[in-house]
Formats: C-alpha cells, structure tokens, sequence
C-alpha cells in the first residue's frame, strides 16, 4: 500500500511542478465544457493547476468540520467517476477551508468499517493531498483517541461507501479541538450511533433512490442507475473560474438536511433526470 501512495504522489509532484491553465464552469454536460474531460477520467491523468487550485493559503481563521459526500476516487469500468481536476480543487480547497494552519499536519485515517468497495479511495486521498504533511494510518481497533490526533492540525477519515464504524472515534473527533474532514458518501450517519453534532446534518437516508416532484423513484447506486449531478457553490468555493464546477457521480449520496443554522453548504447534489429539481448537500461545513 505504502509503495502504491508513493507512486501516485509522484506522479502528483511531476503534475504541480508544470502548472498550466485548469478552466472551471458550468455546463449543460462536462464534457463539453472547454478545459474539462470526460465524466470519467484515466486514474493516471493527473491535473495540472493555476490560482486558487495551486494555492495552498488557508481561507479560515478557525478550525472548521468539513464533510464530503463523495468517494473521490470511486471508479467505474477502471476510470475514476470524478474527474481528477475536480477531486484535486476539492481535497485541497476544502483543507484551506477546513484548518487555518499555513502548512497544516494532517492525520489520514481509513476507517475500519471501509470494507471493500472503492478501496483504493484511501490511497488516492492521499495523493490529493501529497503537497501536505500526511501521515497515514488505519483507524485503531478500539477506534481514535486524544494521544492519536495530539500534534495534528487537521484529521481526515476516508471511508468511501460505509457509515463511520466506530463510536468513540466520533467522540474523539467532537472533542479535537482541531479541523476535522469527513470524506465518503455514507458518512452522514454512524454503524448504530448518529454523526450529526459532528457533521451537523441530520440524517434521513443513504440515497441509494431518489424521489422525485411527479413522485417516480430513480436507483442511484454503484455506478448502475442513474447519477447525481453534483456543484460546486461558486460563492463558496473560490477560484472557479465561470461558475462552479459540475460533474457526475453514480453511487449513492446520503440524503441530509442541515441541523445547524451557521452550516455551509459548499456544494449539492440533485438526483433522477433533469425534470428533477429537489437537492441535498454534498459538501458542508461549519467553524468549530
């Protein structure tokens, strides 16, 4: 595993050091956006970056808790199911909006209850994040303590398509007085506990169907039934260029509503067809 990162945060190092123009912007499809690939993108095809998506200075002054809704390295039929452009601007966007450090340490964890779907998720979280200081680990089997974050400016859980697995690393991440990114498409909701005074959004689903205005219900899960388009708040997340960014996802996003006045939605999701209009949050955060 250790061998399989290194290789991935080289090719990630190769990439920044010829940054070259990256266009962001709405679109009817993305694929048609200029500047944009396909929905699917080669694992290997790394983004290059200018601006906001080179820049790593922090855009909060106190720690925050930030939750993604998505596994960013999902793949279907061996390509990735959000485009690699997209999964870097998100993954380093939302360190700068989650810990107000300059060079924040960062403690990746993989959460015990990850099982196998997506499991190369962890892995290529890691090569989001490789212009950090990132230490990996698998969560503890009695799950995350004080002495396991102390010394860490910000904690990352990675469990792409499961609930968090263990209860008293919730209560370790509420307690950490650090910023906190909760990243994977289940992670609205804990196995037999609830996460929202930690996620500050209440949970009514796992979003694996979607119903819509005129009542049809639509699958949405594992890349075989319909995909969510998912934006990213322009107002919010700086940078983008046009308006925000959209793309594709095909597994399943926790159906959520927020349980918290100051949360901040920095991007939704809206399911079914496009005659669907209802939308849930894909990515929040609030200031801890």
């Amino acid at each position: 595993m250790k061998t399989v990162i290194a290789v991935i945060a080289a090719l990630f190092i190769i990439a920044f050091q010829n940054c070259s123009n990256v266009t962001f912007g709405t679109q009817a499809k993305p694929q048609q956006a200029a500047g944009l690939p396909d929905d699917s993108t080669p694992l290997g095809d790394l983004p290059s970056c200018e601006g906001v998506s080179c820049e790593l200075t922090p855009l909060t002054s106190k720690p925050a808790v930030t939750t993604i809704l998505l596994a960013l390295g999902d793949e279907s039929n061996q390509q990735l199911v959000v485009n690699a452009k997209s999964a870097q601007f998100i993954a380093e966007s939302v360190v700068r909006y989650s810990s107000p450090a300059a060079k924040p340490k960062i403690l990746l964890v993989r959460d015990s209850n990850s099982g196998d779907e997506s499991k190369e998720d962890w892995t290529y979280a890691a090569s989001l994040l490789v212009r950090y200081d990132v230490t990996p680990i698998d969560e503890p089997s009695a799950g995350l303590t004080a002495s396991d974050l102390a010394g860490y400016d910000l904690v990352w859980i990675n469990n792409p398509g499961a609930p968090m697995g263990k209860v008293e690393s919730r209560d370790a991440l509420i307690a950490f007085k650090g910023a906190v990114v909760l990243q994977g498409d289940d992670l609205a909701w804990g196995k037999n506990f609830s996460m929202t005074e930690l996620t500050g959004l209440k949970f009514i689903d796992n979003g694996t169907s979607v119903r819509c205005e005129d009542g049809r219900v639509y699958n949405h899960n594992d890349n075989g039934g319909e995909q969510y388009w998912v934006n990213l708040n322009p107002e919010q997340m700086t940078g983008v260029s046009s308006s925000a960014v959209q793309f594709r996802y095909g597994n399943d996003i926790d159906n959520t509503t927020p349980a918290r006045e100051d949360l901040q939605i920095l991007a939704s999701a809206k399911g079914g067809p496009d005659t669907c209009t209802s939308t849930r949050p894909a990515i929040v955060r609030y200031l801890r």
